[in-house]
């Protein structure tokens, strides 16, 4: 027989069911799109990303987010599937743990990047608003948001990397997202070789560029003619093969002016993060 809600209608059981289905799906996609409307509400109140505790404030938004989304789809699926089945009676529940057991095995890498998730979170690991490098993936950004299921990074570009949280082997935080290198050249004309290094990092320094500020020489040492530089380069962390680049560069540029080929390497002083 049809629904009893639905039975005054006069509508025949398979339309009764068609109509609770209807009905589940525009009351699930209500509350996705209200969860997506007050999410940045919820963050801006929250004030800007600049003290741990907006950064744990807004972590937990965006968390919280995430597992009201997943709350609200986990339970229109397990209402569709009841309204298909008949509502009550042992084999629709009977019916329902099965599915919940088939679904379960189907998508056991979602329960993986869940788990993973709840244990960053639970952890503190990493918030909203750090600068991290994931391993073994490698990818560098600022976190601009933390749910079960994934981490979502900003790339120095614009770009946005969506990592599930299951692949995560370990996480590297870096404070204000700059990273220091070392370089090194040995050369027999250093004002020329400081000239070039000095062009080339202030070419790509500033808006857009890979460094905040130009490189600059930090020691200037030498024996029997050949003179050792020693310039620090702090580059975006999200850009470190910058400093590959410069080195390159400056070989080129230089040619015969420098004795040996740049040593390059992170800064033995920047103790804020383990060298690579």
């Amino acid at each position: 027989m049809p629904f009893a809600p639905l039975a005054i209608f006069g509508l025949p059981e398979w339309a009764g069911r068609l109509v609770l289905v209807g009905a589940v799906v525009v009351v699930a996609g209500l509350l996705l799109w209200l969860i997506s409307w007050a999410v940045p509400k919820w963050m801006a109140r929250s004030g800007p990303v600049d003290g741990p505790r907006s950064r744990q404030r807004q972590t937990a938004i965006s968390a919280l987010a995430t597992s009201l989304r997943y709350v609200v789809l986990v339970a229109a699926v397990v209402a569709i599937f009841f309204s298909l089945a008949g509502a009550g009676g042992a084999a629709a529940f009977s019916g329902g743990a099965l599915v919940i057991v088939v679904v379960g095995f189907a998508s056991q890498r979602l329960l993986v990047d869940v788990i993973a998730g709840f244990f960053i979170l639970f952890e503190d690991q990493y918030g909203v608003g750090d600068v991290i490098r994931l391993e073994p993936s490698g990818y560098t950004g600022e976190v601009e948001s933390l749910g079960l299921r994934t981490t979502v990074l900003a790339g120095p570009m614009g770009e946005r990397m969506i990592i599930p949280n299951g692949v995560i082997s370990a996480v590297r935080t870096i404070p204000g997202g700059l990273r220091r290198h070392r370089l090194e050249l040995l050369t027999r004309d250093p004002d020329g070789v400081q000239e070039i290094l000095h062009e080339l990092g202030a070419s790509t320094a500033g808006a857009g560029g890979p460094w905040r500020s130009a490189p600059r020489v930090v020691r200037r040492d030498g024996v029997d003619g050949v003179v050792r530089l020693i310039a620090i380069v702090e580059v975006d962390a999200a850009r470190e093969e910058a400093t590959r680049w410069l080195a390159d560069a400056v070989a080129d540029r230089a040619g015969d002016m420098l004795v040996a080929a740049p040593l390059l390497g992170v800064d033995p002083a920047d103790t804020r993060t383990p060298p690579a």
